[in-house]
């Protein structure tokens, strides 16, 4: 054997070495090694808990069972006084799921779901958090903040990004922090196009250049559109999941929802407003049995909460006072059903999307504009990416419903809003992608 020959054995030999060392430590190693897809870490999101005062979980996909998560207090920049948590870890794929296509990377590429509950925190409180994978590969550091604070305070909602690298979903997020800098982020639905399509998720989540800054930094909350239930593409159709059963992988909320919507309805707490997360899919159903389960829930949970909040604010997918041209079963099944019941707890806001058209009502109670203070405003965003419509007959500035609607695809415009709440008021600002107001308005606060 010639000296050249014997060197190469030998490198090849020493590179193998380091190879199996590196798995030193991995208990448990997953099939998710495609580098067009994946880093060791991916779709890190830090999402709401029941109270969200004390508490936050950092959920995340791993290739291996032996990451934690790192978090401090913002002073500590360096992580001297962090602290470690390790997460849940669960092997999972979408294998044996309905209507999955086996060239899903959910169902090729086995990975483990990471699920890591802090608590213990302190109110108003800024945070650092990082996560470390079994290779020891730090991603982040990132923030979130508690909730718990007394006086003024702010979210920003955002609905229907949908577009898998559309050219302003980041765009638009990266400047309403940079405008409103907000603790606690919402999404009314429709994330991505295709649920089961991971590389969508990977676009969302890990930033348009996979560097993963425009979707950290705040405390996140959504409830699932018509799109998180579609499956991946089977030979140019859409199937739908009977559950949303990818989203429900990637985030992590609180458990106290329907038991027929478990993750995917939901409340929380943010200083002295009540959130509620509605489930209004599967999209090939309008109502029946999901839906009724979940009222009932909506109800016993309300008059359990009764007397312990300032302001109530629901977001859901579908728009029941939308365009009943785009989802015409909304009108006839949806709205019968919920609309009295936000009548009945006097709901504060309700934020939604689907339509791709912007739509404001003015503040109704039993389906009629109040001038009292009582009722609710129902406010459909359209749109925070590039898919747009244009207002349909069914809509009108006239039909004594509505008092703002946008043709958002004549005029090329996508939105996000800030809502600023104190203790006598909550402001509703919205601004286009060139961070131009466009709406705006104030819902005063109810006795409650």
């Amino acid at each position: 054997m010639s000296l050249s020959v014997l060197k190469t054995h030998l490198l090849a030999l020493v590179l193998a070495l380091v190879v199996c060392s590196c798995g030193v430590g991995n208990r448990h190693q997953a099939q998710y090694r495609d580098k067009k897809f994946y880093t060791d870490a991916m779709h890190i999101v830090a999402t709401v808990c029941e109270n969200t005062s004390d508490a936050v979980t950092v959920n995340y996909h791993c290739n291996n069972d032996s990451s934690y998560v790192l978090y401090t207090k913002a002073s500590d920049k360096s992580f001297k006084n962090a602290v470690r948590i390790d997460p849940d870890c669960r092997l999972w794929s979408t294998k044996g799921i309905e209507n999955t296509s086996e060239t899903s990377t959910f169902f090729t590429h086995e990975r483990y779901v990471c699920t890591a509950g802090i608590s213990g925190l302190d109110p108003d409180t800024k945070y650092l958090y990082k996560v470390v994978a079994g290779n020891h590969i730090e991603y982040g550091p990132y923030t979130f903040s508690t909730s718990g604070r007394a006086g003024k305070w702010n979210f920003v909602a955002f609905t229907d990004f949908q577009h898998r690298k559309n050219p302003l979903t980041h765009k638009l997020i990266a400047d309403m922090k940079d405008l409103c800098n907000p603790p606690l982020v919402i999404c009314s639905g429709d994330m991505v196009d295709v649920g089961g399509k991971e590389d969508e998720w990977n676009w969302l989540l890990n930033g348009k250049d996979l560097d993963g800054e425009e979707f950290k930094d705040f405390v996140f909350a959504a409830s699932p559109g018509d799109h998180e239930y579609w499956a991946d593409d089977t030979g140019g159709k859409y199937p739908q999941y009977t559950a949303p059963h990818t989203y429900n992988n990637i985030f992590r909320f609180p458990s106290n929802g329907d038991p027929q919507s478990r993750n995917s309805s939901y409340f929380f707490r943010w200083n002295n407003a009540l959130f509620v997360s509605l489930d209004m899919n599967n999209s090939n159903v309008a109502s029946g049995a999901r839906f009724d389960s979940q009222a009932r829930w909506f109800e016993k949970t309300l008059d359990s909460l009764s007397g312990t909040y300032k302001y109530l604010i629901v977001f859901m997918h579908k728009s029941i006072y939308g365009s009943s041209i785009v989802d015409g079963v909304v009108a006839k099944k949806l709205r019968p059903q919920w609309a009295p019941l936000f009548s009945k707890y006097d709901v504060d806001l309700v934020l939604s999307g689907h339509d791709h058209i912007y739509s404001r009502t003015y503040q109704l109670y039993d389906g009629k504009p109040t001038s009292d203070g009582k009722g609710t405003y129902y406010l459909d965003m359209g749109s925070s990416g590039d898919k747009r419509r244009s207002v349909d007959a069914s809509l009108s500035e006239q039909d004594g419903i509505h008092q703002k609607v946008i043709d958002l695809k004549t005029l090329g415009l996508s939105f996000a809003c800030n809502v600023e709440v104190t203790s006598r008021n909550m402001k509703v600002t919205v601004y286009n992608q060139n961070k131009e107001i466009v709406d705006s308005f104030t819902i005063k606060a109810k006795k409650r």
